[in-house]
């Protein structure tokens, strides 16, 4: 064990001591409160478990966790990383935020969509460095509420403000009875499906974007 040894109560100490300084004496107190340091790399299969009587060793390699959950992830524990115990999940849009128990919310990654990516909307109309937001195939929600597939912090937007579709090898956009119309090419395109081309203009509220397409 180079330089540890044993004792019949399971508690590894150094092969210079007579005895083993965890086990109790006769009065129930502990021999010596000393830490001693045991490389894991040698130590084999056999774990200590921690006890009154057999505090845990120190080590210089990151100890291994696991039973948290039968579907999460083994976790290393370190000062730095602490236990993590099991956390809210939710899925918003293409992001999945995590809460933990002390109210922590953390995105911690991005849900790839099952649909095919066939456009974007590109926008420059809060942002002078421009945000464009991915469209997929089926329908695209675009309004000011949080549950869209495209969702704009705009005062005039409506909450489910307009759907743009493909389907066919086409696109098409609807007005969903919005509060302020949807305009296409500056054209208040109404209760109509509007066939949309590459390098359209859209003017949602009081937000414009170009469309274009991925094909």
């Amino acid at each position: 064990m180079n330089g540890f040894k044993r004792c019949p109560n399971g508690h590894f100490y150094q092969e210079s001591l007579s005895e083993c300084p965890y086990c109790q004496n006769s009065n129930g107190n502990l021999k010596d409160s000393k830490t001693v340091n045991i490389d894991l790399d040698t130590a084999g299969p056999t774990q200590v478990q921690p006890t009154p009587g057999n505090p845990a060793p120190t080590s210089s390699k990151t100890q291994v966790m696991g039973d948290l959950g039968t579907d999460a992830p083994t976790i290393p524990v370190s000062p730095s990383n602490p236990v993590v115990k099991n956390s809210n999940r939710t899925v918003f849009g293409d992001e999945v935020t995590e809460t933990s128990a002390d109210g922590t919310q953390k995105v911690k990654f991005q849900q790839r969509s099952t649909r095919k990516l066939v456009g974007w909307l590109v926008s420059y109309s809060f942002d002078p460095m421009g945000v464009d937001f991915k469209l997929y195939e089926g329908r695209n929600i675009i309004g000011r509420d949080v549950d869209c597939n495209v969702t704009v912090n705009d005062g005039l937007m409506s909450g489910k403000h307009a759907i743009l579709l493909y389907k066919n090898d086409k696109y098409k956009i609807s007005d969903n009875m919005s509060s302020h119309g949807t305009f296409v090419n500056d054209i208040d395109i109404e209760d109509e499906h509007y066939e949309l081309h590459d390098g359209d203009m859209i003017k949602l509220g009081s937000t414009i974007f170009k469309f274009k397409t991925s094909f």
